[in-house]
């Protein structure tokens, strides 16, 4: 589903301060369920699992369907999810008690998510409502939060903040990608080849995008001009761009396909450097934030976790291999040197990446992650499932390993 910001130190939540990014572009003028029922099913359909030992400290049951997408507050304090209940709600870390239910939404929340400096929130349901949310502080909390922009697009299948402006980017099945300025909601479309685009990042420098599309091409988009600087051929993917990623420092970007190709590409030319063939139904690839480790790894749906040498362009770990598909892989983050990855079977496995060991089993879920984010300033992962609940845990955390 999405991918989450990185850390940027914040700036005043009532200012109207920009860090760096695409500040200076050019912007265009805008262009019921039954809950008992849907409890009683939930307690049918988990009724034969054997729950794992739970790690969480705090457990958010509110939703009544699975839970799509989570963020944390960069306080820490507050944490927001949304799901297939066509909800999204605020909520308190401490406490698990919600803050506030985002109302309005018509489809599954695919996306919830602060903003770099904590001063919005943007809620994004798989229809194209998109609405977004002054943040109030713990001392003035008004009930609900204004809502301070909404727009309908196209049908969206991703959505995400800019990591140092606040920009929020949505990708549409159509094809085009929407840039909008937050709060003033200038608008500008970043126009498609009629396909639909599966995924986004920002780069490091804050004014490209790489994007990608269903039918296997990525297009690098210069985020002031609207222009394509370049473009993978759909040819070299010969499936689906399902996910994305951008090398830390900036020149390298990775993408992969559901057919197991991993498309190592520069940035400032466009020059395809790798193409490496893995295991089929990839699912995600992250780069390690440490560019002197030089790792980037993969997970895949049938079960596997890799660890690979960007120089060398050849795998140096396999943390899990294709034998069990409860072990796939649904979502990956690194902390550091450390990779975690969420599964189909509930947990979060930890592993080391520079020896590809796995240094701790997080428990709590009975059914797949479906997102994950940390708050490194509070030490803590929340974690979104298909079980219908969010869980937060202290990272390091006790564990089933230890």
């Amino acid at each position: 589903m999405k991918d989450h910001q990185e850390e940027t130190p914040p700036s005043s939540v009532d200012g109207d301060e920009i860090m760096r990014g695409p500040d200076d572009v050019v912007y265009l003028e805008e262009l019921q369920f039954d809950d008992d029922e849907m409890l009683e099913d939930q307690e049918e359909e988990f009724a034969d699992w054997e729950r794992p030992q739970d790690f969480s400290v705090v457990a958010f049951t509110e939703h009544t369907g699975s839970v799509f997408c989570c963020d944390l507050h960069l306080n820490g304090k507050i944490a927001a999810t949304g799901g297939e209940d066509d909800k999204a709600y605020v909520w308190s870390v401490e406490s698990g008690q919600t803050i506030m239910e985002c109302n309005g939404h018509k489809d599954s929340v695919i996306f919830a998510g602060f903003s770099f400096d904590g001063a919005y929130l943007a809620t994004v349901d798989m229809s194209g409502l998109i609405k977004v949310w002054k943040c109030q502080s713990e001392e003035s909390q008004q009930d609900p939060w204004p809502v301070v922009f909404e727009y309908e697009a196209d049908e969206l299948n991703w959505a995400l903040w800019h990591f140092g402006a606040r920009v929020l980017i949505c990708g549409a099945s159509a094809g085009d990608i929407y840039v909008f300025k937050i709060p003033s909601g200038e608008t500008k479309v970043l126009q498609g080849h009629n396909i639909k685009t599966e995924c986004g990042k920002v780069f490091p420098d804050g004014v490209r995008l790489a994007a990608g599309y269903e039918d296997g091409v990525v297009k690098f988009w210069d985020l002031k001009t609207n222009l394509v600087l370049h473009q993978v051929a759909a040819g070299l993917h010969g499936s689906r761009v399902n996910a994305i990623d951008v090398h830390p420092d900036n020149n390298l970007v990775a993408s992969i396909s559901t057919n197991g190709t991993v498309v190592l590409t520069t940035s400032n030319n466009g020059k395809v450097v790798g193409k490496l063939e893995a295991e089929n139904d990839l699912e995600t690839v992250a780069f390690c934030p440490d560019p002197e480790l030089g790792f980037f790894a993969l997970g895949t749906l049938n079960g596997s976790v890799t660890i690979w040498d960007i120089a060398r362009q050849m795998m140096r770990h396999q943390c899990i291999k294709s034998e069990d598909a409860f072990t796939g892989v649904t979502k990956m983050i690194w902390i550091k040197d450390k990779l975690l990855t969420g599964l189909l079977d509930g947990s979060v496995r930890v592993y080391d990446g520079r020896s590809g060991e796995q240094c701790s089993l997080i428990t709590g879920h009975w059914s797949e992650v479906l997102d994950m984010t940390y708050n490194a300033k509070e030490n803590k992962l929340l974690t979104a499932s298909d079980d219908h609940t969010a869980r937060i845990f202290i990272y390091p955390t006790i564990s089933e390993d230890d």
